[in-house]
């Protein structure tokens, strides 16, 4: 069976001193049967150096078992045509990370702009804010391919992401962190069509939450799509 991470950090982090190595995602990659891995920088990296969007890009051109996500900045530049990202990663922009959304960006007026030439683009983008915040934006866009990770954990209860996005169907969430009994719930209301694995690292291991989905009481096709076929099908890979 095909698998792929569709959620893994790169490179140096500012804020926590560490950094994710290359050999050390192709380490758990081996360990875990993973074939390709989703990468992105940590968002006090990207804050601090924008840089790194190039390197992460130059680092998959080297490695071909990595799949690079461009993290959108604080300006909102949208994810750079024809450089070779496959989506993007948007993150409490301008807020207080992994706590608390500024709801001003939904003021911003290049915030349109963003929206139209991303859904022209046609790439996803896992999205990270608090459940109001990510339920005005979705609401601004038509087409756009938006990945909630953790089943939105982070930004409130996963239950009530579910129960606002069950019917958008261009809104999909990844499992990283998530207990097997939220996924299964998320999988029964939604449908495997919409779910995609990921690992977060380093704030999981790919071992750890690769075995949470591969012991889910599910078909063998509903863990192909969460695994592998779902994302492949939304960053158009082949």
């Amino acid at each position: 069976m095909e698998i792929i991470d569709s959620h893994t950090h790169w490179g140096p982090s500012v804020t926590m001193g560490i950094e994710v190595t290359t050999t050390e995602l192709l380490r758990q990659a081996e360990q875990s049967g993973v074939g390709k891995i989703v990468i992105f920088p940590f968002p006090s990296q990207a804050l601090a150096d924008q840089a790194i969007n190039a390197q992460v890009l130059a680092e998959a051109n080297r490695e071909h078992a990595f799949i690079p996500y461009y993290y959108i900045p604080e300006d909102l530049r949208p994810i750079p045509r024809e450089k070779g990202f496959y989506g993007g990663k948007w993150h409490w922009t301008r807020g207080v990370q992994d706590a608390s959304s500024n709801y001003q960006v939904l003021n911003d007026p290049r915030l349109r702009g963003f929206i139209e030439e991303s859904e022209a683009i046609n790439l996803p983008i896992i999205f990270e804010e608090e459940l109001a915040f990510t339920d005005t934006f979705v609401g601004m866009t038509k087409t756009m391919k938006i990945i909630i990770p953790h089943l939105g954990l982070l930004g409130g209860n996963p239950l009530d992401f579910l129960a606002v996005f069950k019917k958008r169907e261009h809104v999909y969430f990844d499992t990283a962190l998530a207990g097997q009994e939220t996924i299964v719930r998320f999988i029964k209301d939604i449908g495997a069509e919409r779910v995609l694995f990921g690992s977060d690292i380093p704030f999981g291991t790919m071992k750890n939450e690769l075995n949470k989905v591969l012991s889910l009481p599910i078909r063998d096709a509903d863990k192909e799509l969460i695994l592998s076929k779902n994302v492949k099908r939304l960053i158009g890979f082949d």
